[in-house]
C-alpha cells in the first residue's frame, strides 16, 4: 500500500509517500539530494519496499517537488536545520520511531546529521555520496553547473519543481559557494553517531574526493564502499551494485 500525503511540519506543507505493508515494522527513510524529489528517485523506493523487510517514507523537502515554497528566512545552513527541526517533527507526525535512513547526496549529510542529532531514533544510515566537508573539488563541480544552469539543467529540473526551480538551484548552489561555507564540515556531530553505518560513493564523484569517505570511516562501526566506474549517483550509475550492498547491509545489522 502507498500512502501520499501533506504533513504541516514548521508552517510547511512536506509532501511524503510512504510505502506500508502492515506486517513490516521497520521504516526507511530516503533524504534526496540537493536538487532532488521524490519523483527523482525513480523506482528506487518501490524497489527497495519489495525486497526488504522495511515500509520505505520518502519525502520532498521544504521548497522541493510537491512540497511548499520555502519561506524566504529559510537558513542557509539548511542541512543541519534539516535534521535538527523538520524530519523530526515529520517522522512525529507519521508515529515513526527507531528507523533507519539512506540518504544521497546532501540528504546523505542529513541522514549522518540526524543520526548524531538523534542517536535514540536511529537504527543504521546508509549515505550514497555524502559531503562531510567542502572541498575544492565541490566548488568546482557546483561552479561548472551554474555556468550551464539555464540552458539544459533548468528545463529538466522544472518538470519536478515546476516554479521553484530557480529556488531550488541558486539556494543550494549559492550556500556551497559562499565564501562562509568554505569550511563547513560536520567534525563534532560524526563523533555522536552510535549507529551501524555504510557509506557509498563512486569512485569518479564530481563533488567529492576519496576524502569523504575516509573521514566517514572515523566513525565507530561504519564502512565504506568506493563503486569503480561511477560517478556522483551510485544508486543508477551501478545500481545493482548499490541496491544490494544496501540490502546486505540492512539485513546483517538487524535490531
Amino acid at each position: 500500500m502507498i500512502k501520499t500525503g501533506l504533513a504541516a511540519i514548521n508552517n510547511i506543507l512536506i509532501y511524503y509517500q510512504y510505502f506500508r505493508d502492515n506486517s513490516k515494522s521497520k521504516t526507511l527513510v530516503l533524504l534526496h539530494e540537493g536538487l532532488g524529489s521524490v519523483a527523482q528517485w525513480k523506482q528506487t523506493p518501490e524497489w527497495l519496499f519489495e525486497h526488504s523487510d522495511y515500509n520505505i517514507l520518502v519525502y520532498d523537502r521544504t521548497g522541493y517537488g510537491q512540497s511548499s515554497a520555502a519561506p524566504k528566512d529559510y537558513p542557509t545552513d539548511y542541512l543541519r536545520f534539516e535534521a535538527k527541526v523538520i524530519l523530526p517533527q515529520l517522522l512525529a507526525s507519521l508515529n515513526l520511531n527507531n528507523i533507519s535512513l539512506l540518504g544521497h547526496s546532501d540528504g546523505g549529510s542529513v541522514a549522518l546529521l540526524f543520526a548524531a542529532y538523534h542517536p535514540e531514533l536511529t537504527q543504521k544510515v546508509i549515505t550514497e555520496a555524502a559531503h562531510v566537508i567542502i572541498e575544492d573539488i565541490s566548488r568546482k563541480g557546483i561552479s561548472q553547473i551554474k555556468e550551464t544552469y539555464a540552458g539544459k539543467l533548468k528545463p529538466l529540473l522544472e518538470r519536478y519543481h515546476g516554479d521553484k526551480t530557480d529556488w531550488v538551484f541558486y539556494h543550494w548552489a549559492d550556500t556551497w559557494l559562499h565564501k562562509d561555507y568554505h569550511d563547513w564540515n560536520m567534525f563534532e556531530e560524526l563523533k555522536s553517531i552510535e549507529s551501524p553505518l555504510l557509506a557509498i560513493q563512486g569512485e569518479n564523484d564530481e563533488y567529492g574526493s576519496i576524502e569523504q569517505l575516509n573521514i566517514i570511516n572515523t566513525v565507530e562501526n561504519s564502512e565504506i564502499c568506493l563503486l569503480k566506474d561511477c560517478g556522483h549517483h551510485p544508486h543508477f550509475q551501478q545500481a545493482e551494485i548499490t541496491l544490494n550492498k544496501i540490502l546486505a547491509f540492512l539485513q546483517q545489522h538487524t535490531e
